[in-house]
């Protein structure tokens, strides 16, 4: 069984804490990168911003956290994150009822990275050789 441990375009997500209804991730996420606009059927998402500064874009706006603050994303409302530095956050995801599903998220676009002010998906960086992971 794996550790839970990912590398991806944004950066890295060290798994904590993983049970039927809970999940708890460490996410060092690199200046300048963002992960996927995506829902969640029944997984609720806190963010808590442990170093750095980072902005959280839903639906409804957009909202910036610095260090200690927090923002809860209920599903299904549609969320991405982007790192205006390099940043450490804790992810706390959750379910009210029942149990967190593997499935449970739907992308709607990818993660990628601001390359000369303009994002690239993750897809469009390994076309033009940029993907370092």
């Amino acid at each position: 069984m794996s550790n839970g441990n990912l590398h991806k375009v944004w950066g890295e997500r060290r798994r904590i804490l993983l049970t039927d209804q809970t999940e708890i991730d460490l996410l060092y996420v690199k200046k300048d990168t963002f992960c996927s606009t995506h829902l969640h059927i029944t997984k609720i998402n806190k963010f808590v911003v442990v170093e750095g500064k980072v902005r959280i874009e839903t639906e409804f706006g957009k909202k910036t956290l610095k260090k200690n603050q927090s923002f809860e994303v209920k599903s299904p409302l549609i969320h991405r994150f982007i790192a205006l530095e390099d940043s450490i956050m804790i992810e706390l995801a959750y379910v009210d009822k029942g149990f967190i599903q593997p499935k449970d998220i739907k992308r709607k676009s990818q993660g990628g990275r601001i390359v000369k002010g303009k994002e690239m998906t993750e897809d469009n960086m390994r076309k033009k050789g940029l993907l370092d992971l």
